[in-house]
């Protein structure tokens, strides 16, 4: 009787800490592109949360990634940071209201890169 509430729990926090994993990999994965390719990061960013989030099965997760500088994001010196926020979706909880309304958890990451000066 109570095993089937223990193995649920289980499963929903491997179904969080998979999320957590994803958002960490792309914050890091994000940054450091960023970093060393300011021109069209945040379409890199994007392409990276796509393959992180698959890789760990959370397709239907919804995420966001935003790039910011603390300067020109060119300039050698300069800080990048990625910042990702992440809704992962409950397991086994059926969507009666639609997908706006699953109910999931909230995971955030973030990362910050250096801007390396250019190799000569």
């Amino acid at each position: 009787m109570l095993l089937v509430p223990l193995v649920y729990l289980v499963i929903a926090l491997a179904q969080v800490q998979a999320g957590a994993y994803a958002a960490q990999s792309t914050a890091i994965d994000a940054a450091r592109q960023a970093a060393r390719q300011p021109e069209g990061a945040a379409a890199r960013a994007q392409a990276l949360g796509e393959l992180h989030f698959a890789d760990h099965g959370l397709e239907s997760a919804r995420w966001t990634v935003e790039l910011s500088c603390s300067g020109d994001c060119a300039r050698a010196g300069s800080r990048v940071t990625a910042a990702v926020e992440a809704r992962v979706p409950v397991p086994g909880v059926p969507q009666i209201w639609g997908g706006a309304h699953v109910p999931g958890i909230t995971v955030r990451a973030e990362h910050t890169d250096v801007v390396s000066p250019e190799e000569s």
